[in-house]
């Protein structure tokens, strides 16, 4: 309070600062003895990693920085040592001084993080900090969703602060018993809140088909496609295991699949004779390396595989009875050569 009284005594002996701007009618009653100029100035950092894989869960820590600053103090009335009042407005100048210091406090500061055009989920639920003074920070925490199909690449999302400032004060009444008029305004900050989807190899089943029959062996065959922007080496397939079936093998390897590209994996599977014929869930996925040379494990994806009721014998017998016409009259004309040949054999001796 002291460096305040004497700074304010130092400012009393300046002139009367020419044009002070526009101030309320409810000023009309209180003394405007300075003109200071500053207000606050929020910067917002992304605290952590800024780098995501799609479909990745994550909350982004935020911390709002004010670096607002007082960059002039003018003397708003000149005051006379001469009038008896000099001591009392030497004092109610101090503590409008020490009130408008204040100008650079951002007061009721709410933040909202908004996706805007970037492929990501954002709860637009405002944050909110009481107040954060020059040189102070304080910290937002907002939870996001990286969409399972989006792009790599850089995006930003826009972060709005809204705050209330001081942007004038006067000063009427008594030194003991001051009567403080604060003219507050609300202000609004735009800032970018700027994120990295990675690259990375990704996959979709693109066909499916089968030749599954009740209580038979057959094949399951299945076409991934690399849908993401990089290389997956030393790929391999793999099928859930599960009722009503019995893979000889759950996995086949694929190989290299660079983006854009696809590759077949065929299973053989063996199907219980009590399965009920329908089209049947299964869950598939890769295992490969990323161009670090990292293991990485796709997202599960669902197949529908279709088995078929069990053939009669009988209805077999039938589909076939046409080759096996044709083998009984081949091997007949065969045996009757033979015959033939046999006897033209026996004559000759004779």
């Amino acid at each position: 309070m002291v460096a305040i009284v004497a700074t304010a005594l130092l400012l009393a002996m300046l002139p009367v600062a020419a044009g002070s701007g526009y101030v309320p009618e409810s000023y009309a009653r209180s003394t405007n003895y300075y003109d200071v100029t500053g207000e606050p100035h929020i910067s917002a950092t992304l605290v952590g990693d800024r780098e995501f894989d799609r479909g990745e869960d994550a909350i982004l820590g935020i911390t709002l920085q004010n670096c607002g600053t007082i960059s002039e103090i003018k003397g708003d009335k000149y005051l006379d040592p001469g009038e008896k009042d000099y001591g009392d407005e030497i004092r109610l100048a101090a503590i409008e001084l020490e009130a408008e210091l204040k100008k650079t406090s951002a007061n009721m500061v709410s933040a909202a993080l908004f996706a805007d055009d970037a492929p990501v989920d954002v709860t637009p639920d405002a944050q909110e900090i009481e107040s954060i003074e020059a040189g102070k920070s304080g910290t937002v925490h907002f939870p996001i969703h990286i969409d399972d199909d989006a792009p790599a690449g850089t995006y930003h999302l826009r972060l709005e602060i809204r705050y209330n400032r001081i942007q004038n004060v006067q000063v009427g009444g008594t030194s003991g018993k001051p009567d403080i008029n604060y003219w507050d305004t609300n202000e609004v900050q735009n800032q970018d809140i700027t994120i990295i989807i990675e690259k990375e190899a990704d996959f979709e089943v693109i066909d499916v088909s089968s030749t599954l029959l009740v209580g038979e062996t057959g094949f399951l065959n299945i076409t991934y496609q690399n849908t993401g922007e990089e290389v997956a080496t030393g790929a391999t397939a793999r099928i859930s295991d599960m009722l009503p079936f019995t893979a000889v093998r759950n996995q086949e390897r694929l190989g290299t699949i660079a983006p854009g590209e696809s590759a077949t994996a065929s299973f053989k599977i063996s199907t219980d004779r009590d399965a009920v014929p329908k089209v049947y869930d299964i869950a598939t996925g890769i295992r490969f390396r990323d161009e670090d040379g990292d293991i990485q494990i796709s997202d599960p994806m669902q197949i529908g595989v279709v088995v078929a009721p069990k053939v009669p014998f009988s209805r077999k017998l039938n589909a076939k009875k046409w080759w096996i016409a044709g083998a009984v009259l081949v091997l007949a004309v065969f045996l009757g050569w033979r015959a033939w040949k046999w006897r033209a054999k026996v004559n000759f001796s004779i």
